[in-house]
């Protein structure tokens, strides 16, 4: 030990060492890492199975509200059609990653990855999980600017879920932080209150939630009250958003669907039959036979001689 201590002379013989004991090692070490293995293996499967049980279930249960939705939209049309009312308008979607976010701190806007080529245009609605997020202030070919809704220079007009009172949220430059304007002393407003987007203006589609009131104070006097709210998107955390599109198509009935089927498959075999019929015609339209006695009426040349 004095000379391993004081010296390196042995190293070479306790690398020997090293290597004649290691299958020693390996072989004691072996039933422990085979049970943990086999003990991970098993608790994955577990994890991955009860995970895909749940995960059908969700799908049996999105399969069926969006057959109760389909129901409710099919009916609305008839309502729609029966009413002569302005055909429904539905929405579009794509997603697109956040590239960078502004270093100014007097301005909340990001950078996606998706510009013109991909049909992004100027004032178009970005989403956050179901949630506002804001819209394009400015688009390139492969890239677009998007202002957030808690931008100093964004408003919105947006809707109390609770008693239907309209207001309009604007930005206060602050993370998350939003302040709702022309909101009178005389309205029921509550700490706890969602406010979703109103839809007027005819830019960001209706019904999309916007914020949650956090805090609600007026001075006596006063005409209207200041009145705090925290954006439901959260702009801190959102690494995608989902551009919309307000698509302006009314949705199909299963009955005209199914009669614009018809009539495709009509017009398929109307223009199969016109075929078959054409190709008949040129079948029965041959070149006409001569007989024996148009045959015989032509005049014969003398053999030798002349005429």
């Amino acid at each position: 030990m004095v000379v391993d201590y004081r010296g390196s002379r042995v190293n070479p013989l306790r690398t020997v060492l090293k290597l004649l004991v290691y299958p020693l090692e390996y072989a004691v070490d072996l039933p422990y890492s085979i049970t943990n293995s086999t003990k991970e293996f098993f608790t994955q499967h577990q994890t991955l199975s009860s995970d895909n049980r749940e995960l059908r279930t969700l799908v049996g249960v999105y399969a069926a509200r969006d057959q109760k939705y389909f129901s409710i939209a099919r009916e609305n049309q008839r309502l729609r059609k029966q009413l002569d009312a302005t055909p429904a308008v539905r929405e579009k979607f794509t997603l697109a990653e956040i590239l960078s976010v502004s270093a100014n701190p007097f301005s909340r806007t990001v950078v996606i990855n998706k510009g013109t080529n991909e049909g992004i245009f100027v004032g178009q609605v970005a989403l956050s999980n179901n949630n506002i997020y804001g819209q394009v202030e400015s688009v390139t070919p492969d890239s677009a600017m998007i202002i957030q809704l808690t931008d100093l220079r964004h408003d919105i007009h947006v809707r109390n879920t609770r008693t239907g009172l309209g207001a309009l949220a604007s930005g206060t430059g602050k993370f998350n932080q939003l302040e709702l304007k022309h909101v009178e002393t005389s309205m029921d407003i509550q700490t706890g209150d969602v406010f979703v987007s109103s839809g007027l203006g005819q830019l960001f589609p209706p019904d999309f939630p916007v914020a949650k009131v956090n805090k609600v104070a007026y001075n006596p006097g006063d005409s209207f009250m200041k009145v705090k709210a925290r954006s439901l998107a959260d702009f801190t955390k959102t690494r995608e958003i989902l551009m919309i599109w307000r698509a302006d198509y009314s949705i199909k009935t299963t009955e005209e669907a199914v009669a614009e089927i018809e009539a495709k498959k009509q017009a398929l075999e109307e223009e199969k039959e016109n075929k078959e019929e054409g190709a008949e015609e040129k079948v029965v339209i041959s070149k006409p036979t001569k007989t024996k006695q148009q045959k015989g009426s032509k005049k014969r040349k003398p053999k030798g001689g002349r005429q």
